[in-house]
């Protein structure tokens, strides 16, 4: 995926609607995942493609977040605020050229 004008998005479009609070489109960060949230405002539906130009969106990397964040010796579910600042956004998986 190419970043367009200065995004992380696949697409111009796909950036205005993750900027957009009234649309129900979800980008996380830290684990690079796009989902569509349902209207309870906390569950989502994960996606693979992106609804506007069809680009194959990369794989999520909650699984790597995870393994990286237990190899610092954090439970990332008891210590959530032992994390550090770098796993709490995008940082540690751009420097890592993931």
């Amino acid at each position: 995926m190419t970043a367009s004008e200065g995004h992380d998005q696949c697409c111009d479009q796909m950036a205005y609607a993750v900027a957009d609070e009234d649309l129900y489109l979800l980008y996380i960060p830290k684990s690079r995942e796009w989902g569509i949230r349902y209207r309870d405002g906390i569950s989502y539906s994960q996606i693979e493609y992106c609804p506007w130009c069809g680009a194959k969106l990369p794989k999520d990397l909650w699984d790597e977040w995870y393994a990286r964040v237990e190899q610092l010796g954090i439970d990332p579910i008891e210590d959530h605020d032992k994390i550090p600042e770098a796993f709490r956004g995008d940082r540690w998986w751009k420097e890592a050229g993931l």
